[in-house]
């Protein structure tokens, strides 16, 4: 439900809103409207490394990855989930790694999927790398799938050079926002998920009333405006957790630019009640919040015996009563102290409900990164700290 203060946001900044139409023709966007692009999920060869194996791994890193890991999290209560194992390589810490793979004891069993757009992404390269000395042994060339443009690059080729599978990531779609594409749809097959269950959730957004999403805007807006530039995700979801994560980047990626940006805070419910509320409600007066909050289906119940009179008040009550409640009173207490929030009341997690996420946020942020005037396609800061790193290992300075 849109209030009365938002819906007037909207209207004071409809003549705002002339973007929104060339900004929709994007592919990132209409990418959902078609499926030739997933005509490669046939390939007789992707179908049998898909067959072949029941534990994978995914070489890959920010939006390379984490679309990828929310997909992966909902299937694990998703009906029709194959049950696969999927660990996501996304860091390069060497106990991290070091653990993962001293747990594989024969690589033929695992399907191995490296993702990277530009096919240069130091950690991807890294990792292959290490597998590829840990399991000399081994022919990768039936085990190894990779997603990267179709360019040359380093990845591609690795690929040829090693007769992987190489699927093409689309050129125009930048790598936090291609969740619709192969990049996030490859990962769904593999959890059990059909993509077109997550890309019809994107469809209702893109060709449904965005006034929700306008509201979005105009809300982050609104308090952008009065100088409340940090943006808390509140989750009530464990299973959105990887969702928060996703947004995060989407959103510090793409509008921290010339000086100003929309900084993501992650808050986790009920946990962060305990350990970030304190600084929200008696803290600096600078954060605006968005809850999340994902109805409860698993029914729960504690005993009542021995109830300490204490607790009274839990008498008959279910875990998911208790939940929802937490979450009323933290909405409750920030509003008393007058700080901006939303709240998204969200059914169950489906495929077609995530996809609806995907599609709201991918449509907010690029829209409000156009109304605060940076560009949020691109993130050239980052590319500095590239360089950097190649010049440091180039002449053998490595010390932090």
């Amino acid at each position: 439900m849109i209030n009365q203060e938002i819906l007037s946001s909207i209207e004071s900044m409809e003549q705002d809103f002339g973007f929104f139409d060339n900004l929709l023709k994007l592919e990132c966007f209409s990418i959902v409207d078609h499926s030739d692009d997933l005509e490669c999920l046939k390939d007789e060869r992707l179908q049998k490394w898909l067959n072949s194996h029941n534990e994978f791994l995914i070489l890959g890193t920010g939006g390379s990855s984490l679309g990828a890991q929310c997909i992966y999290e909902i299937s694990k209560s998703y009906k029709n989930s194959t049950g696969k194992k999927i660990t996501f390589v996304s860091n390069l810490d060497p106990c991290t790694l070091n653990a993962i793979f001293s747990d594989i004891k024969d690589l033929s069993r695992v399907g191995i999927l490296c993702i990277s757009k530009s096919g240069e992404t130091l950690e991807t390269i890294t990792q292959f790398l290490l597998i590829s000395k840990l399991f000399s042994a081994q022919d990768l060339s039936s085990i190894v799938v990779v997603i990267t443009e179709n360019k040359a690059s380093t990845l591609k080729q690795i690929a040829i050079d090693n007769d992987f599978l190489c699927l093409d990531h689309p050129k125009t779609i930048g790598g936090r926002f291609s969740v619709f594409s192969i990049v996030g749809m490859l990962p769904a097959v593999i959890c059990g998920i059909d993509p077109f269950e997550i890309r019809n959730g994107g469809k209702k957004i893109l060709h449904g009333n965005l006034n929700d999403v306008k509201a979005g805007v105009a809300f982050i807006i609104r308090n952008f405006r009065k100088n409340i530039t940090n943006h808390v995700s509140f989750i009530y979801s464990d299973k959105l957790m990887f969702f928060a994560e996703w947004l995060a980047q989407l959103y510090a990626e793409s509008s921290g630019k010339l000086g100003i940006g929309v900084t993501p805070i992650t808050a986790r419910g009920s946990v962060d009640q305990h350990s970030q509320l304190q600084l929200y409600l008696d803290g600096c007066a600078d954060k605006c919040f968005s809850f999340f909050y994902e109805k409860q289906t698993v029914d729960l119940s504690i005993s009542n015996n021995n109830l300490p009179d204490k607790f009274a008040y839990l008498n008959g009550k279910r875990v998911s009563e208790i939940f929802e409640a937490q979450c009323s009173a933290t909405i409750d207490s920030l509003l008393e102290k007058k700080r901006p929030l939303r709240k998204f009341a969200i059914p169950a997690i489906t495929p077609e409900i995530l996809g609806e996420l995907f599609m709201h946020f991918m449509i907010e942020v690029p829209s409000v990164c156009n109304l605060i005037g940076v560009t949020p396609f691109d993130q050239p800061a980052v590319e500095r700290g590239k360089v950097i790193t190649k010049t440091l290992l180039s002449n053998g300075i490595i010390s932090c």
